[in-house]
């Protein structure tokens, strides 16, 4: 059982000036979207503003007690009755200006605590997938939508394990698919769908009709979802070779580093970005690097801020850089 509240304001004309009647808190403004309470909950209705402010219309079918409520500005209940599922009720509003507001009678609520539908992938040519619900309730029908969790239902399931799906995304391209719960009259609820979670699905692209890789008989391609070349062994690729990390101590002014692999390019991932400090150039903290091979030499300008080479008294420095390989 849960207690929901509604607060309406009304301002009485004045001057002129049309009078202004609002509410806030629980209740539609339609029939077709009406609120759904349970047997059990309560409604609190209450004013604030001026003027006199009566909501009436409390139907039999909804409510325990259908006299009206002349509204104070402390809480007044009605209590909400065991009825007919899906039954509606047009509460009014009477102030300056008159407010309808609908609810329904629900029924029980669907299970949705299932366990997690991962994103899948099928290769091409595949004419359907499957999923597995797992943490099911045999009250509650399942329902796969695709669009929206409102859209077209692919797929139905009440109980636990595999789900097959004929609906497939086109080759290379993905689908986004929206389970639902929903309680049927007959289990006591009142069939309404309430999204749970989505997955995706993608359909992978064709292979491509060529059978070599480049240049050669023999070799590997990377396709784009129509099946056009990204990649094939005549294209220039950097691959990467090393991470080297460590510090040149106090007194270092050079430090040569073996590489992994070989390398043509080193990238500062921590470069020096304070180049005055306190008027001084902070000349042991900017290091540069040259690489032939895997010969990395790390060297900087100076073991201390304000001068060059080694004279005063020095400081350690740390380094992080990328070593990568150009082949071309």
């Amino acid at each position: 059982m849960a207690n929901y509240t509604v607060s309406i304001f009304n301002f009485p004309s004045f001057g002129g000036d049309p009078g202004q009647t609002t509410w806030s808190g629980v209740g539609s403004t339609t029939q077709s979207g009406a609120f759904e309470l349970q047997p059990g909950d309560t409604v609190q209705f209450k004013k604030s503003g001026m003027g006199t402010v009566t909501v009436s219309s409390f139907g039999s079918n909804l409510w325990t007690n259908t006299s009206n409520l002349t509204l104070t500005t402390s809480y007044q209940t009605k209590t909400v009755k065991t009825g007919t599922i899906g039954s509606t009720d047009a509460v009014i509003a009477s102030g300056d200006n008159t407010l309808y507001r609908y609810f329904k009678m629900g029924g029980a609520a669907p299970d949705l605590s299932i366990g997690n539908i991962d994103d899948i992938s099928r290769p091409n040519g595949s004419t359907n997938f499957s999923i597995t619900f797992s943490g099911t309730s045999s009250h509650t029908v399942y329902e796969v939508h695709t669009g929206s969790s409102t859209g077209t239902v692919v797929g139905t399931t009440s109980s636990n394990g595999s789900l097959t799906i004929s609906n497939m995304p086109s080759s290379g391209f993905s689908r986004t698919y929206y389970v639902t719960g929903r309680r049927p009259t007959s289990q006591g609820g009142s069939n309404t769908s309430t999204f749970i979670l989505n997955f995706t699905v993608t359909h992978e692209s064709p292979g491509s009709s060529v059978t070599d890789g480049g240049t050669g008989t023999y070799g590997l391609r990377v396709l784009d979802s129509s099946g056009g070349v990204l990649l094939d062994l005549t294209d220039r690729v950097i691959v990467f070779s090393d991470h080297v990390t460590g510090s040149l101590t106090a007194s270092q002014l050079s430090k040569n580093v073996t590489l992994a692999k070989a390398a043509t390019c080193i990238i500062d991932l921590d470069p020096e970005t304070v180049l005055i400090s306190n008027g001084l150039a902070q000349r042991q903290h900017i290091t540069h690097t040259t690489v032939s091979g895997t010969s990395l030499t790390i060297a900087r300008n100076s073991i201390g801020p304000g001068f060059q080479g080694t004279g005063g008294t020095g400081q350690s420095t740390t380094y992080n850089f990328l070593a990568v390989l150009d082949p071309d």
